[in-house]
C-alpha cells in the first residue's frame, strides 16, 4: 500500500493559541550545568515533535483535563528539570552545554475550527501537524533562546483535542523519550513517576588523551564539508536559522513527492526467509526492511556508476553495548551512526542476504571500544555525518508503545507518534498502526525516481504492497 503524504491531507489546521503559561520546576537546584557529550553535540538543532490524539469525551470538562495535564507537566519537570534549562555556548571548551537555569516549559492551550475527523487517517504523516506542537512563540528564537521541551494542547469542535510535545533532540533519543512518555502516563494515572531519570552523560566524555582506534567512515570532518554532507556542527554556527540554511542535507523542492509506502509484515517475514536462506543469520524485520530499502532507492535514483559506492546510514541502540550498560534510567543520547557500503553493481547483482550481512557488519562493528573511538574522533575532528552517493535511515518502528498515553478515567490516546523530517537525504521508518509487524517507509524523490522505487519496493517474491 503506497499513499501521497500531501495529496489528500488538510494543509491548514486553523489553530489559534488561547493561553499560554511558562510552567518551572518547584525544586530548584540552583547554578549547575550539564555537559552535553559529542553525541549530544550533533543534535542541537533540531526538535523533535510528537503528537498524541484523544477522542472526544463528553462526560469529562475539558477544563478538568487541562488542569490534569498542566499538574502533571509540574511533576514531570521536576524530575527532568534540565529539561527546563536553555542551551548554552562554552565559549572556554568549545561546546554547548544546558544551563540548568529552570527557565521553564512552556505551555500552549489552543483551539480548532476543525473536527478531528477532518484531518483524515491521524496515523498518516501529515507536515500541518507541525502547528500542533509549536515549541517557541518566538518566531525566529536563537538556539539559546528556544526552550528546550514544549507542551501544546489543542481542542477541535469536536471536543477530541491533540496532545504536542516538542523535544530538542540533545536531551534525549527515541529510547529515552520513550522512557519518558512512560513516565508521564504514570504521573497522569498514578500522581508519581515510575522512575527518576539520570541525566549524567559524562559516561561519554571524550578520553584524554583520545584514542581514535578504528577508520570512522561514518563522518566527514567539518573542515571538508561539502554538498552531501549532513553538517549540523555547534562550531559552525549558534544562531539555528544560518546553521539550518547551511545544513547540506537537501531541503525537497517542489519537484519532490513524499509517499508513504509500507511493508506488511507478511512482506518482512519473506525478506527475512530470504536472507536466512542465503545463510544469513539473526535477520530482524528492521534489518530487511533496511537491505530491501537500500536497493531499491539506489537503483531508483540512477546516479551511479556500476562501480560508484552507495553508503547507508543508521543508528544503533548502545545502551547494551558498552561497559558498563546503561540502565533504563538514563535520560540522554545513547545511539551511534554506523553504515554499510557497496557498488551499484554489488547492490543490484548480489544476493539479497549479502546485503543483509553488510548491515548486520554495520552493527556488529559498534562495540564499547568503536563507541569510545567515535566520540574521541569527535572531539578531535568535530565532523559531520558523510551521506556522500548515500543517505540516512531514522527509525520509529522499534519504539514499542509509545502511543500509549493515558490520562486516567479511561482516556487513552487513538493514536502517538512522531512527525516525519522533511529531508531528502533522510528516510523514516515508522511503526504500522493496524500491521504490528509491518513498517512504514516515508520517503521523499523527485517523480521519475519515485515511480521506480515504487515498483522497485513494492513486490518481495510475488507479495505486492
Amino acid at each position: 500500500m503506497e499513499a501521497p503524504i500531501h495529496s489528500f491531507l488538510v494543509s491548514d489546521l486553523r489553530v489559534k493559541k488561547q493561553r499560554f503559561t511558562i510552567i518551572r520546576p518547584e525544586n530548584i537546584t540552583e547554578g549547575y550545568s550539564l555537559f552535553l557529550s559529542n553525541i549530544d553535540q550533533k543534535t542541537v538543532a533540531y526538535v523533535r515533535k510528537f503528537v498524541h490524539v484523544f477522542s472526544a469525551h463528553p462526560d469529562i470538562q475539558f477544563d478538568a483535563i487541562v488542569y490534569l495535564l498542566s499538574e502533571a507537566v509540574k511533576i514531570v519537570i521536576d524530575g527532568y528539570d534540565f529539561m527546563c534549562g536553555r542551551l548554552r555556548f562554552n565559549s572556554e571548551q568549545g561546546r554547548f552545554e544546558i544551563d540548568c537555569n529552570a527557565a521553564g516549559a512552556p505551555v500552549s492551550f489552543c483551539t480548532s475550527e476543525l473536527c478531528l475527523e477532518d484531518l483524515g487517517e491521524v496515523t498518516h504523516p501529515n507536515p500541518a501537524f507541525t502547528q500542533l506542537c509549536q515549541p517557541s512563540e518566538s518566531a525566529n528564537p536563537t538556539l539559546e533562546d528556544e526552550p528546550l521541551i514544549s507542551f501544546q494542547v489543542t481542542r477541535f469542535r469536536c471536543g477530541g483535542f491533540v496532545i504536542g510535545t516538542a523535544i530538542n533532540q540533545c536531551l534525549m533519543d527515541g529510547f529515552a523519550v520513550q522512557e519518558f512518555v512512560k513516565n508521564f502516563t504514570s504521573v497522569l494515572t498514578k500522581g508519581e513517576m515510575d522512575f527518576i531519570p539520570d541525566a549524567d552523560r559524562t559516561c561519554f566524555k571524550a578520553r584524554n588523551p583520545p584514542q581514535i582506534n578504528y577508520d570512522h567512515l561514518e563522518f566527514l570532518p567539518s573542515s571538508e564539508i561539502h554538498p552531501n554532507a549532513m553538517n549540523f556542527s555547534p562550531l559552525i554556527n549558534r544562531n539555528k536559522d544560518i546553521w539550518c540554511k547551511k545544513m547540506a542535507l537537501q531541503n525537497p523542492s517542489e519537484k519532490h513527492v513524499y509517499k508513504l509506502f509500507t511493508l506488511s509484515g507478511k512482506m518482512l517475514e519473506a525478506l527475512k526467509m530470504k536472507a536466512k536462506d542465503g545463510g544469513a543469520k539473526h535477520c530482524t524485520r528492521f534489518r530487511a526492511a533496511l537491505a530491501h530499502l537500500w536497493r531499491a532507492r539506489t537503483a531508483a535514483m540512477g546516479n551511479l556508476n556500476p562501480d560508484d559506492v552507495s553508503t547507508i546510514q543508521f543508528a544503533v541502540d548502545i545502551r547494551s553495548k558498552v561497559t558498563p550498560p546503561l540502565p533504563r534510567e538514563f535520560a540522554g543520547n545513547a545511539a551511534v551512526t554506523t553504515y554499510a557500503k557497496a557498488t551499484a553493481k554489488e547492490l543490484q547483482e548480489q544476493p539479497f542476504c549479502e546485503l543483509v550481512r553488510r548491515l548486520q557488519d554495520g552493527i556488529e562493528r559498534v562495540t564499547d571500544d568503536y563507541v569510545k573511538s567515535s566520540i574521541d574522533w569527535l572531539e578531535l575532528h568535530d565532523g559531520v555525518a558523510c551521506l556522500e552517493n548515500g543517505f540516512l535511515v531514522t527509525s520509529w518502528s522499534n519504539i514499542m508503545g509509545f502511543g500509549d498515553l493515558e490520562l486516567g478515567g479511561g482516556i487513552k490516546s487513538l493514536h502517538g507518534g512522531p512527525l516525519v523530517s522533511g529531508y531528502v537525504d533522510v528516510v523514516t521508518f515508522l511503526g504500522h498502526p493496524k500491521d504490528k509487524g509491518g513498517i512504514q517507509i516515508c520517503i521523499a524523490l523527485e517523480p521519475a525516481p519515485m515511480a521506480k522505487f515504487q515498483k522497485l519496493i513494492g513486490t518481495v517474491d510475488g507479495i505486492t504492497i
